[in-house]
Order: C-alpha cells, then structure tokens, then sequence
C-alpha cells in the first residue's frame, strides 16, 4: 500500500496557514505606514481637509478659521 500525497494549496509557496502567521504583521506594518503617511502629510492643505478634518473625535484639531 503506497502513502497518498496531497499538495496544499498555494499561490507562489504561500499557503494557507503561512498567510495567517504573516497577516498580523502586514497588519501592523500598515497600520505604522498609514500613521507615518498622514503625519508626513500634515502640512498639505487638501490632506488636512478632506482626510485629517474628518475624523471623529480629532478632526477639530486641524481646523483652521474662515475669515
């Protein structure tokens, strides 16, 4: 009797369970990107309008007065 072999699938050797060890960095790497991106982008006008005004408990930190 000869031992069956079954192959996983994958796309390009990624399984699975090797995508859910990964996915929490990724995740986090994200998250640390978007921070980075959006502290870098401060200055911009149009990033402190249409992104940065909009969060909800934060976004009148970075109103500016219409005169």
């Amino acid at each position: 009797m000869l031992p069956s072999v079954q192959v996983q699938r994958h796309i390009l050797r990624l399984t699975p369970e090797r995508a859910r060890l990964w996915s929490t960095a990724i995740v986090g790497f994200g998250v640390v990107t978007g921070g980075a991106l959006l502290f870098i982008g401060e200055r911009i006008p149009r990033v402190r309008q249409d992104i940065l005004q909009k969060i909800p408990i934060m976004g009148n930190y970075w109103s500016t007065e219409q005169k």
